[in-house]
């Protein structure tokens, strides 16, 4: 019943994404486009208090960045073939002006508390953009998804991945690398938001960087295969048997799926993050979050992708992660591996504290409370998940948490364009 459930939304998802990111693009994308200093002075702004846009941008890349970039690439490539790659990069284009639309909107309706800070998200413009009954529903509804996805997603996804890398790389007991992860989520979660976007601010960085250059030196080696790869890419987008075939292909399925858990474009969660930034206005913030949908899918997924189709490992469902560290040791050696496994780890991290701190908005919705601290409930929830994944098979999560994030998104979407007046409107308040 759930492969029937995933194969019906498999066909409805890209559809949606693309038809509405097609749409914001032209109504916002083009108007922003005939300014670039504008767009260009908002990207590199600072506000001098309050979150700054790109504390901002580090906490929403701290959520997007680890699983989806490495263990969901390869899995998209081991199901899909490298024609997922393709609908991937397609997709996280439309999605571009999607993230853009909802962070618009996130900072539209974001709400101060006592303390003043701001909380915003997809609770806040789907229940105004719905109104009554029917909008306090569905917003309740995405909050109790998106506690759902923060378990599943955002933390047994993550500790899954990370104990798998270091199992493989040192043989450490994937109990041991939960208990550990759990532990200092919690310690770092209790002492409130201030430190967590202290922490996301200072690992997304390293850790990019790093990812980056272990990628660059890869290619660098085998660069005479980036040519074969490239074409297997294309090819396999449009082959019948799996690009445009069945119900829309496995490429487009799993190029699309793996490209929204890695980008979390258009499902509503990383407006949550932006919406805590002092931004100049939601339209400068806006921009910022195709920022953050390039750097994740448009570099690094890609880097991902194209490490494993020139390394020369065969492909298997084995399990993502193992798929990556073997590509990578295959070209650099055990070192790559090594550095590959902790980095992982770093990546998994910063993921739970970032989705941690998504569960505790829409606990705090839910509640109609408030509080820089996570709810003690979502401390032990996120404790127990993170030990959970550690020593559990991923598999049916991934299953189920595909099926959440399309719940969601689905429901995001028709806000989107609920409220598009909203957007339009910001936008044209920016390009003046």
């Amino acid at each position: 019943m759930l492969e029937r459930m995933l194969g019906g939304v498999g066909v409805a998802l890209p559809i949606a994404l693309f038809l509405c990111g097609l749409y914001f693009l032209f109504r916002c994308g083009v108007p922003l486009c005939r300014h670039p200093k504008r767009a260009l002075r908002a990207i590199f702004g600072r506000s001098p208090s309050g979150a700054s846009p790109w504390r901002a941008l580090a906490l929403a890349l701290a959520g997007t960045l680890g699983v989806g970039n490495i263990a969901g690439v390869a899995t998209a490539i081991s199901f899909g073939g490298a024609g997922a790659v393709f609908w991937m990069l397609v997709a996280a284009f439309l999605a571009m002006p999607l993230k853009y639309a909802e962070i618009v909107l996130s900072q539209s309706t974001a709400r101060r508390d006592a303390a003043l800070c701001l909380h915003g998200g997809a609770t806040y413009y789907i229940r105004k953009a719905f109104g009554g009954q029917t909008g306090r529903a569905l917003a309740a509804l995405f909050a109790l998804l998106l506690l759902f996805s923060t378990l599943t997603l955002g933390t047994m996804l993550q500790a899954s991945a990370a104990a798998q890398a270091l199992a493989s790389a040192f043989r450490w007991p994937p109990l041991l690398v939960g208990g550990v992860m759990a532990l200092l989520a919690v310690a770092v979660l209790w002492r409130g938001r201030e430190l967590l976007l202290r922490v996301c601010g200072v690992l997304v960085p390293l850790l990019c960087a790093v990812f980056v250059l272990l990628c660059v030196a890869v290619l660098v080696i085998r660069r005479a295969m980036i040519g074969e790869a490239l074409r297997a890419i294309v090819t396999g987008a449009f082959s019948l048997k799996s690009g445009l075939g069945g119900a829309l292909g496995t490429a487009v399925r799993y190029g699309v799926s793996r490209g929204l858990v890695s980008n979390e474009a258009g499902c509503g969660t990383a407006p949550i993050a932006h919406a805590s930034a002092e931004a100049s206005s939601p339209a400068a913030q806006g921009l910022l979050g195709v920022v953050e949908v390039f750097v994740d899918t448009v570099l690094l997924c890609t880097l991902t992708a194209l490490v494993i189709l020139v390394s020369g490992v065969p492909l298997c469902d084995e399990g993502g992660m193992q798929l990556a560290l073997a590509a990578f040791g295959a070209v650099l050696g055990a070192p790559a591996r090594a550095i590959l496994a902790l980095s992982c780890l770093l990546f998994a991290f910063a993921t739970v504290l970032c989705w941690s701190h998504y569960g505790a908005e829409a606990l705090g919705y839910l509640s109609v409370r408030s509080s820089g601290r996570a709810p003690l409930v979502l401390l032990v929830g996120v404790a127990l998940a993170t030990v959970t994944g550690a020593v559990a098979a991923p598999r049916a999560v991934w299953a189920l948490t595909d099926l959440a994030l399309a719940a969601m998104t689905l429901l995001n979407l028709a806000a989107l364009l609920l409220s598009r007046d909203t957007v339009l409107a910001e936008t044209r308040r920016f390009c003046k």
